[in-house]
């Protein structure tokens, strides 16, 4: 990392880019959509990690930290494993590395309007002159939120899908039961589950009926198959992150997307 700092310098690369726009690198698709409801044409937004992958397994490559040198702005959740590792690149560079601390899932639209209040307060920082335009947009977004919250509730209602037994990754659980299933039981990533494990999930999915195996798409399906192929259920693939799934570019669309596919799945099985 340090050689890699060296040779930035020695390039002259730019801390910031030359347009109007504030050029910000932002580690997760999540973010990078929430910036862009409230920045609008204010900003530029490049995406660190790729939406279809687990975050936990992206290791940086050189060319991401010649992106925050060229854009100077860097977001994170806080999870991120490889912070560190870029903030020591980047040390005494200029490059402002800030965390976007909004913990649960932002596809909730509760969670999703705190994280875009914490980003208006960020982007009204940056670009003090441009606070009344990000604190307008942030009052439309919370309003939209509000609204696709209201909307998910009746289209929960109107299936009937409300306290469902389902068994699912962890990283699904939270979005799950706001949706209003109940997760029976939870695995994690592939690569950390046991015999034991399993054993115990086979065993509940019989003992509660579970209707669904749910696996969340960034952190791997072979467990979700598994279990759904035992138990003889629907397995799904859901996904926390926008562009995970096709025609997913915004929060938005990404809830309503993984709640269509449990509705979907959910008739199919009866």
């Amino acid at each position: 990392m340090k050689k890699l700092f060296l040779i930035l310098l020695c390039f002259g690369l730019p801390l910031f880019g030359n347009t109007s726009q504030i050029e910000i690198v932002a580690t997760s698709s999540n973010i990078a959509t929430c910036v862009k409801q409230i920045g609008q044409s204010k900003v530029n937004v490049t995406v660190l990690i790729p939406p279809g992958i687990c975050p936990g397994h992206y290791e940086v490559k050189p060319n991401d930290i010649k992106k925050l040198y060229n854009n100077g702005i860097l977001l994170y959740h806080g999870w991120e494993g490889f912070i560190d590792d870029i903030s020591k690149a980047a040390s005494g560079s200029g490059a402002r590395i800030i965390q976007v601390d909004v913990k649960g899932n932002w596809l909730i639209p509760a969670v999703q309007t705190l994280a875009a209040e914490k980003i208006t307060e960020i982007l009204s920082s940056i670009d003090p002159e441009n606070k009344k335009f990000y604190e307008k947009n942030f009052a439309l977004y919370k309003n939209h939120m509000t609204a696709l919250d209201r909307k998910v509730k009746t289209i929960v209602s109107a299936n009937k899908i409300k306290d469902i037994p389902v068994i699912s990754s962890v990283m699904q659980k939270e979005l799950l039961e706001y949706l209003g299933l109940k997760v029976i039981g939870c695995f994690g990533r592939d690569e950390e589950i046991t015999p034991g494990m399993i054993t115990q999930l086979i065993g509940d999915a019989e003992k509660y009926n579970v209707k669904l195996i749910v696996s969340n798409l960034q952190s791997g399906t072979s467990t979700g198959e598994m279990l759904a192929k035992q138990v003889h259920k629907f397995h799904v693939v859901l996904s926390n992150f926008p562009g995970g799934l096709q025609g997913t570019d915004n929060i938005e669309n990404t809830l309503l997307k993984n709640l269509q596919i449990i509705i979907d799945s959910l008739k199919a099985s009866r």
